[in-house]
């Protein structure tokens, strides 16, 4: 990004969250149909400089968070110091995302076509189409991150293990779910609050063909 302009992230503020989503602390399960609800959420927020809301806890950045899974193995990144968000640097997590930035306009919901162009960016992924699974919503006001931001937490199902594209600024390696302890301090507290609800056989995806 031209680090000449501000950065336009999308997000909702905290009253429509505890109106369409609910107010909570932690991970909150939903299972809908992926598609429908990012549509049905988007006429409810809007973008603002990103200088502006981080530190604006009324407000809250949403990031769609991608676990990536062949079969019963995860996806484990490591995030390095030249990453831009200083508060995750050499945490452990679970979840490629990233900020929602204006998008070219298609059919598809804008938080669907930002959470694909962060998994493009990030992550070699080989084949299309990815199968994925909304799991629910992660929001914790007890870190300083967290109170800024709101997590849409979606299973991405591959038939491949892919390698991290950017490895200037993350690390990736493969484990299986079991080997993965959610108390361990070294996760992001996203990812620890989302590994408990990880099921070690999930079904019910949904197809999402690239508009490549």
């Amino acid at each position: 990004m031209d680090h000449g302009v501000i950065e336009q992230v999308w997000g909702i503020s905290r009253t429509v969250m505890e109106q369409q989503i609910g107010r909570f602390q932690g991970f909150l399960a939903e299972d809908e149909d992926l598609i429908s609800r990012c549509r049905s959420l988007e006429p409810f927020g809007s973008f603002r400089p990103r200088d502006q809301v981080e530190q604006d806890s009324s407000w809250k950045q949403l990031i769609p968070y991608s676990v990536l899974r062949h079969g019963d193995q995860l996806l484990q990144l490591r995030r390095l110091s030249t990453q831009g968000e200083a508060r995750l640097h050499h945490r452990l997590s679970i979840g490629v995302g990233g900020h929602v930035n204006p998008e070219m306009g298609d059919c598809e919901p804008l938080l669907i076509r930002g959470m694909r162009r962060e998994l493009a960016e990030e992550i070699c992924i080989d084949a299309q189409p990815v199968q994925f699974r909304m799991l629910g919503w992660i929001n914790d006001d007890l870190t300083e991150v967290g109170q800024v931001h709101l997590g849409l937490a979606v299973e991405a199902f591959l038939d491949h293990r892919p390698g991290i594209r950017e490895t200037d600024r993350m690390e990736g390696t493969w484990q299986p779910l079991q080997d993965l302890d959610a108390t361990d301090p070294g996760w992001e507290s996203w990812s620890s609050l989302l590994l408990s609800a990880l099921e070690p056989n999930p079904s019910s995806c949904q197809e999402i063909q690239s508009s490549e």
